[in-house]
């Protein structure tokens, strides 16, 4: 559909409107915004998604399956409106923040009197900021579940790895920004697991902290990757992977059911009667032949089990976006971010712990090698996913059907969960075994 299309289709639109709206509507200025009619037809919600930039987003028409809330979950949009809210709360902290060993510390202090709702916006951007580790991770697991990795998705998924990798790179380099004991030593727990990587953990190491010890090289570097590289990385490899998701299609069986599947067969290629398109006589064509009394002329007439994106997807992900900020904001209303004291490298709390989406390498680190705990493993288990499309031949997505995939996974999901939870709540002083009932020894 052009252009002067959309626009003529446009002239009926708030003719018959009185009143200030109508005048309104009928404007120039309305024109030029808003380029289709809102009307709740099946034209106007197709020019709406074709016209309109944010409906554009989405396609026009989804399958009707997508609308459940057990098809998805919602966890890839409610991910992305989690980014949204750090990116937002993240704009509003950096006007008050100064990336410096002698004033970071001092401005988490002035957040909680000396800036307008600053204590608030801190806690909403450390909750985010959490909960977009938690909800990308568990995307990732209902993807894998579902079967959806597969043909024609297979590199889609690699993306979907990348991004797990870098909200965790962009939640640990923000961890440092505060400049306390806690943030202090996490990232000294963190950076010290590079050390290990053979041939280029040094180097890395180095390139990471800039010298010796956690410093200010460090903490501008951190804040650098925190507020530039990453988010314009993650904002790169989002595009892509919505944009492949869009034309790859959802991972939906779709139904071709129609009144005469039972009886259609497939008419070989060689068979096809050769005419003339119908575009060439205008839409109009009369054909009249004859065909041997065993062959099937019937077609299977599909069955249209789509719906339009606006309002229906639109809609619910709009209720989605209001109630993952209301869970946010309640979160950072009912839960101070931690503020310890000043960063101390001559005193080292106990226990030193890693953040908690690392907890689970600080335990595997209390138990093995570090070059196997802290290397090795977490390499092949990313290696293992980055290349799980492309080793499972199964063609069949329903879990019933993939039992080995699925058993092998769930096996290395339960260690993972079970290593987080342990290291994060059940691990005191001397990284001794204290039931967090006994005492509690957790920082979120």
């Amino acid at each position: 559909m052009s252009d002067q299309d959309v626009l003529e289709s446009n002239e009926g639109v708030g003719v018959d409107e009185p009143g200030l709206s109508g005048r309104l509507h009928r404007s120039q200025v309305w024109r030029s915004m808003f380029r289709h009619p809102q009307q709740d037809t099946p034209r106007g919600r197709a020019l709406q998604g074709f016209s309109n930039f944010f409906l554009h987003v989405y396609p026009v028409k989804i399958p009707r399956r997508v609308l459940r809330n057990r098809y998805s979950w919602r966890l890839g949009f409610i991910s992305g409106v989690l980014f949204l809210i750090l990116l937002i709360t993240g704009l509003y902290l950096m006007f008050v923040y100064t990336p410096s060993v002698g004033a970071a510390y001092g401005d988490m202090q002035r957040l909680k009197t000396g800036v307008g709702f600053g204590q608030l916006i801190r806690n909403v951007h450390r909750w985010s900021a959490h909960l977009m580790v938690l909800v990308v991770f568990l995307h990732m697991v209902r993807v894998f579940y579902a079967g959806a990795y597969k043909h024609p998705r297979e590199f889609n998924w690699v993306f979907g790895i990348m991004l797990l990798l870098l909200t965790l790179a962009f939640s640990f380099t923000g961890y440092l920004l505060p400049w306390d004991q806690l943030a202090y030593w996490a990232v000294t727990v963190g950076t010290n697991l590079v050390k290990y990587v053979p041939l280029i953990g040094n180097p890395t190491q180095n390139l990471l902290i800039g010298g010796d010890q956690i410093g200010q090289s460090t903490l501008l570097r951190f804040y650098a990757l925190h507020v530039a590289v990453l988010p314009a990385a993650l904002v790169m490899i989002l595009g892509i992977h919505i944009w492949r998701v869009r034309k790859d299609g959802f991972a939906v069986r779709r139904s071709n059911v129609g009144a005469f599947e039972e009886d259609a067969v497939a008419q070989p290629a060689a068979a096809a009667p050769a005419h003339a398109a119908p575009e060439l006589y205008g839409g109009r064509v009369r054909l009249l032949g004859v065909v041997d009394r065993e062959s099937i002329t019937a077609e299977a007439r599909p069955v249209d089990d789509t719906v339009f994106t606006w309002p229906h997807l639109v809609v619910r992900h709009v209720v989605v976006a209001l109630g993952t900020a209301a869970v946010v904001l309640a979160l950072g209303v009912a839960f101070s971010a931690p503020l310890r004291g000043l960063a101390n490298p001559n005193v080292t709390p106990e226990p030193a712990k890693a953040p908690w989406y690392f907890a689970g390498l600080q335990e595997l680190l209390s138990r093995f090698d570090p070059l196997v705990a802290g290397i090795l493993i977490p390499a092949a288990a990313v290696m293992a996913f980055v290349f799980l499309p492309y080793l499972d031949r199964n063609p069949a997505t329903e879990a019933r059907n993939r039992k080995v995939a699925v058993t092998l996974f769930s096996i290395l999901l339960s260690l993972a969960v079970v290593l987080t939870v342990v290291g994060t709540f059940f691990r005191g002083p001397g990284w001794q075994w204290i039931p967090p009932w006994d005492h509690w020894y957790v920082e979120l």
